[in-house]
C-alpha cells in the first residue's frame, strides 16, 4: 500500500544543516510530499505535490499501475504495442536466420505470417487474438486465399499456420513484447484424414528395373539414397569431406548444417556403394560436391516410365523422389532390422514416424510373418471333436454347423461334414460359458466346453 510523507532536515539557529541533537537544532520539513510504494518487495519513492490529497491520489494511481503489471508509471509493453506488427515479424525472421534456420524454413514462416496479417487485418501485436484466428480458420475455403492462390487449404495446412503463429507469439513473450501468448489454448484440427501426398515404397523387383534404366551418372545417386535414406537436399549438400572411407567400414559424416534437423549424424555406407563412391571421386577436393547433379522430379518420372513403374498406384500413392527414403525404411523393416535401429538409421526422433509413415504396410511380408508363428502344425490340433453318448469320437477332423429356430422347440437340421441328421434326431448343442441353451427336445443344455451329439 502506498504511503505519503514529508522529508526533513535538521538546521541550527542560523539555518545551516546540522545533526540531530545539536543544541538549538530544529526539524525543517519539505514543502512537497513523497510517495512510497513497493515493487517486488523493494521500496520506490516518487516526488508528490505540496497538496496532501493530490499526493495521496498519486499514490493510489501508482498502486493501480502496479496491479496492472506495470513497473511504476512505465508499461514494459507500451512501446512494443505501438510498433507495426510487420516490424516485429522482421525481427523474428532475423532471429531465425541468426539461429541458423535454413532459407526455405524462414521463407515458409514469412509467407504464412504475411498471409495471416493480410487476411485477418492485424496491424499491431494486440490485434492477434485466439478469436480472430479461429474466425479466419472457420471461413469458407475460397475466403482464406490471397490473390493468385488456388490451392485447397486443408486441416494439416491450417495446423501449420496455427503452429507458426503460436511460435511467433511465444517468441514475442520471451522477448518481453507481449504479456501472454493468445494462441496457447487453441486446439489443432483433426488432420488424420488429410493426406495430400501419400507415398509408397518400391518393391525389390521395381528397384532392379529402375536401376537398370537409370544412366550411370545418376545410378550412384539412387543407390546411395536407397541404402542410406538421404533426403534429396541432403544429397545435394553432400561434400567429399563428408564421405569417410575405411578399410573395413565406410560411412557418411553428415554435418549439422546439411541435415533437416540440424544435427550431425553418422550414416553407415553399404560396401558396394562405398566402392562406387571411391571410383567416382577421382581427384575431387573435400569441398567439392559429391553429386554435380541430382535428378529433377521431371527426370525421375522419365526414369520410372522407362522402368515400367507407374507414378501412382491404384490407391493414388505416388513414387516420387522422396519415396526412395520410404523404400529404405521399408527394406530395413522387411530385413528384420529392429525398429529402434531403423529409427536411428532414418535419423528420426519419434518411433511413430518411422513405423507409421516411413514403413509401407503394403510392402511388408505379413504372410511370411504369420507363417513363422510357433504353433502346432497338425490338422487335428484345432479340430472340434464330436463324440457319441458313450464317449466314442464320431469325427474329430470335421467342422459342423447347427441351425435351429430361436423359439423354444422347433425343427433342427444339422450337418457334420458328410453326415446328415434328420429333424427327429435328438441333438444337444452345447456352447461353452456360464449359461444353458434349449435343445430341440426341450431339455436344458449341459454347460460344458465342447460339442456332443446324442443318438
Amino acid at each position: 500500500m502506498a504511503s505519503i510523507f514529508k522529508r526533513g532536515r535538521w538546521v541550527d539557529a542560523d539555518g545551516k544543516v546540522c545533526k540531530k541533537g545539536t543544541l538549538g537544532a530544529t526539524l525543517q520539513k519539505s514543502r512537497y510530499w513523497m510517495v512510497k510504494y513497493y515493487i517486488d518487495g523493494k521500496p520506490q519513492f516518487v516526488k508528490g505535490y505540496t497538496d496532501r490529497q493530490a499526493s495521496e491520489q498519486l499514490g493510489a494511481k501508482l498502486e493501480r499501475a502496479k496491479a496492472h503489471g506495470e513497473q511504476g508509471l512505465i508499461d514494459p509493453y507500451k512501446d512494443h504495442r505501438a510498433r507495426p506488427l510487420a516490424e516485429h515479424i522482421d525481427d523474428y525472421l532475423a532471429d531465425l536466420r541468426t539461429l541458423g534456420r535454413d532459407d526455405m524454413y524462414v521463407y515458409n514462416i514469412e509467407k504464412r505470417l504475411a498471409k495471416l496479417l493480410s487476411l485477418c487485418g492485424w496491424t499491431k501485436l494486440g490485434d492477434i487474438t485466439a478469436d480472430s484466428f479461429c474466425r479466419w480458420r472457420e471461413m469458407p475455403i475460397e475466403q482464406q486465399q490471397v490473390a493468385g492462390e488456388d490451392k485447397r487449404i486443408g486441416p494439416n495446412t491450417l495446423n501449420q499456420y496455427l503452429e507458426t503463429l503460436r511460435t511467433f507469439c511465444g517468441w514475442a513473450v520471451k522477448r518481453k513484447r507481449m504479456a501472454t501468448n493468445p494462441l496457447v489454448d487453441v486446439e489443432k484440427m483433426d488432420d488424420s484424414a488429410d493426406i495430400r501426398r501419400e507415398r509408397r515404397s518400391l518393391t525389390p523387383e521395381q528397384i532392379a528395373s529402375l536401376l537398370a534404366v537409370v544412366p550411370a551418372h545418376h545410378r550412384i545417386v539412387y543407390r546411395l539414397i536407397l541404402s542410406t535414406g538421404l533426403r534429396r537436399q541432403e544429397a545435394m549438400d553432400l561434400r567429399w569431406g563428408d564421405v569417410r572411407f575405411g578399410s573395413s567400414k565406410s560411412f557418411l559424416q553428415l554435418r549439422a548444417e546439411a541435415t533437416k534437423n540440424h544435427r550431425a549424424a553418422m550414416q553407415p555406407l553399404l560396401s558396394s556403394v562405398a566402392a562406387g563412391l571411391r571410383r567416382l571421386r577421382g581427384d575431387a577436393g573435400d569441398n567439392d560436391s559429391v553429386f554435380p547433379s541430382i535428378p529433377s522430379i521431371y527426370i525421375h518420372r522419365k526414369y520410372l516410365a522407362a522402368a515400367g513403374i507407374p507414378w501412382k498406384d491404384e490407391d493414388g500413392r505416388q513414387a516420387d523422389f522422396h519415396a526412395l527414403r520410404h523404400t529404405f525404411g521399408t527394406l530395413l523393416s522387411n530385413a528384420g532390422v529392429p525398429p529402434r535401429v531403423v529409427m536411428e538409421l532414418m535419423r528420426h526422433s519419434d518411433m511413430r514416424l518411422t513405423m507409421k509413415t516411413y514403413t509401407d504396410p503394403c510392402a511388408l511380408d505379413t504372410v511370411g510373418a504369420v507363417e513363422k508363428l510357433p504353433l502346432p502344425t497338425g490338422d487335428d490340433s484345432f479340430a472340434v471333436s464330436a463324440t457319441g453318448a458313450d464317449g466314442e469320437i464320431v469325427d474329430s477332423a470335421r467342422t459342423f454347423c447347427v441351425t435351429y429356430p430361436q423359439a423354444e422347440i422347433g425343427i433342427c437340421s444339422a450337418a457334420i461334414g458328410d453326415y446328415s441328421i434328420d429333424a427327429t434326431s435328438d441333438v444337444t448343442l452345447v456352447i461353452g460359458g456360464n449359461w444353458q441353451q434349449k435343445t430341440p427336445s426341450g431339455e436344458e443344455g449341459v454347460t460344458s466346453w465342447g460339442t456332443r451329439i446324442r443318438t
